[in-house]
This record gives structure tokens, sequence and C-alpha cells, in this order.
């Protein structure tokens, strides 16, 4: 589990010049309460919000937190900021113990039947935040979602199951539109296992990856436009599919993606066939997955405008390599690996990549839920 740090104020009487102050040691400055952000040594406390906060203003502070003190005012506030902060600390336990998947993982279709599913995982109506609620936990859709416009040669059902592969694991994403709120992440499969893809497509009619994933016709006309729409149509985006599954519960992420390549750019083959110039931010539902996303690294992504916002495992994966890829088929990420290729995860276990015209991917995105 991830060191909180310290989350007790501890005060420390009257500032000194040369002492050295912690995160939250707390002094009085100028007849003024100030609290550190980060250790200090020398900087004169201020309510700058970046090395000192002022939290008493006009009083001494106590050199004991007691009900008996003499300034029960400033001990209101910092037992108000020590129950702040034990809050987060609260989350952050729950977040991560629950990013730890269960060894069987548990079908919960049943939260999302009988309502109690995003109470669960907002912790509201009685039920603790994400309870009994785990990564690896998977629902049953009311249908298959299955990409349009298949090639008849490799065409198949996609998964009626999703799987969360992290709780709150997008927590602050996003530049303008930040992902605030308690949500899963959702992809293809069931538990560790299952039909993990929603059919097979290629990336482009060419082996070419000049517009990058932005303009990929992945994502463009297989993946498709945000929606606020749902559709079962044969000619139905996964985005149209998802809504008519989940409505608004589907939510918009801000996403960092590549929208160009350099043809003659060096890249991880050591050759200067191409790699990602450009990026730009926009409004997503599906996206596929990033290799960093998947592995914890990059390993054929072209540059780093492959990965853009993209940059951390999901914790599902961080777990069992099964849930990553059971092999039962290679799926799509959104990294170019050059001017013709783009990554993804091979069958084998092996990180990979394949022209971009390939009908035999698999379209695996992710996507998130919440309330």
């Amino acid at each position: 589990m991830a060191d909180a740090g310290r989350i007790v104020i501890i005060p420390k009487g009257e500032y000194k010049s040369n002492i050295t102050y912690e995160r939250l040691d707390a002094v009085e400055y100028n007849n003024n309460g100030y609290i550190a952000l980060k250790t200090v040594t020398g900087i004169t406390p201020t309510n700058d919000g970046t090395n000192w906060t002022l939290y008493v203003k006009g009083t001494q502070v106590d050199s004991e937190l007691s009900t008996a003190s003499s300034n029960p005012v400033a001990n209101k506030v910092v037992a108000e900021a020590v129950n702040d902060i034990e809050k987060e600390i609260g989350i952050l336990s729950q977040t991560v113990t629950h990013n730890m998947p269960r060894i069987v993982p548990k079908d919960i279709t049943l939260y999302i039947t009988d309502g109690t599913f995003y109470k669960r995982l907002n912790g509201t109506d009685g039920f603790d935040l994400f309870e009994d609620i785990y990564a690896g936990d998977y629902i049953k859709m009311s249908r298959p979602i299955t990409c349009p416009n298949q090639d008849s040669s490799t065409a198949t059902t996609g998964s009626q199951y999703v799987t969360i592969i992290g709780l709150d694991a997008l927590q602050g994403n996003g530049d303008n539109i930040v992902v605030n709120y308690h949500h899963a992440v959702m992809t293809a499969g069931q538990g560790f296992g299952g039909v993990q893809h929603f059919g097979k497509h290629r990336m482009n009619s060419t082996n070419t990856t000049v517009g990058g994933y932005v303009g990929s016709e992945m994502n463009t006309s297989i993946l498709g436009a945000v929606t606020s729409s749902g559709s079962t149509a044969s000619d139905a985006t996964i985005n149209q599919q998802l809504y008519a599954e989940f409505g608004s519960h589907l939510k918009t992420t801000r996403e960092l993606c590549s929208n160009g390549v350099n043809e003659s750019g060096y890249n991880r083959f050591g050759s200067n066939t191409g790699c990602s110039n450009s990026w730009a931010w926009g409004n997503f539902q599906a996206i596929l997955m990033s290799e960093i996303e998947v592995y914890g690294s990059t390993v054929w992504s072209s540059s780093g405008y492959d990965t853009g916002n993209a940059k951390m495992q999901m914790p599902l994966f961080t777990h069992n390599r099964q849930a990553m890829d059971n092999r039962s088929s290679w799926y799509w990420l959104k990294d170019m690996a050059s001017d013709a290729y783009v990554c993804n995860c091979d069958t084998t276990g092996r990180a990979d990549y394949s022209g971009a015209s390939n009908v035999r991917g698999s379209v695996r995105p992710r996507f998130i839920i919440g309330a």
C-alpha cells in the first residue's frame, strides 16, 4: 500500500527562521497561525498556498491541542483540518484496497439491476465507498457489444461482459473537463478471462498512420464520436452501443492523443520510418488503451505524443496478467509504432505491432461509468 505520509498536525510554537519545518507543522508568526504545506527552511510564513497556509488569524496557536486549551477557536480549526485530512486518507485507503482484485472476480450485475451500483461506487445511501466492488469484478450487459463494418473474413461477436480495470483510476484526468468524481474504468472481458474484445476491425483502410490516433478510422468510425443517444443498430458505433447500455452513466473524458505523424521521424525500431509528432486534447467516451495503461511502460510506442495523458497502468493489469491478455485474441492499442504500424497486445503474451490495415485486430477500448 502507498505511504500516505504524515496525517497529523504538530504544533511547533513560535516560528524560527533557522528551523526546518515539515509538512503539517503548525507555527505562530505575527500573532497568526500557519501550517507548513511542505518541508521549508527560512521561508517566512505567509498565506502563499505553496509553502504555508494561514489557518488561524489574529490569535495565538496552542502549544497543545486539548479541550482545556486557552485557545479553543484555534483547536476547532485544527480539528477540522485533521478531519479533512483523515477523510482524504480514508478515500485513498479504500481506493488502493478495492483496486486489488479478489482471488475469484465476482459477477456484480445484480448491483446494476437493483440500482445500488452507483450508490456503492459513491459511498452514498448507507453504503461504504466501493462497497463490495473490486477491480476484476464484471457486469453482464443486456446484449453483446460488437463493432460495425467488420471484414467478413474475421467477423466475430464481441463481449457481453465488461470488467472493472480500475476504480477512480482516472481521478484528476483531463485539461478543462477534469474527472473529479468516483468512477469505474471498464473494458471488455469477464473478470480475468472471457471474450476480451468488442469484435475485430482494422485501424485504417491502408497501412498508414499519418493522422495519428485522432484521425484513424478506428477512432472516427468504429468507436465513433461522443454521443448522448444510444443505438443497437448493426451500423451503430461502439459509443452508441455503450450509451444504449449505460445511458448518461457513460462519461465523457478529455484525452491527449496523437494527431500527426512525421513519416521520416525516428522510432523505437531505430529507423526513420515515422513517429508521432503532434497531439491534441479531445472529448472521448470509448478510447483504445495506451501501452503504459496495459503494460505499465512503453515498448514499441513511437514517441511521447502517443502516450499523452494515458501514463498510468490500469490497476487490474498490475495485479493479474491474464486480465491483460488471456491469449484468446490480440487487440489494438492507441500508440503508433511507425508511419505504417500500430501497437497491439499480442495473443502470445508479448507487446507487438501490426500493419494498420490488419483486419484481425480486436477492439478493446476503455471507458468510464459514474453516477
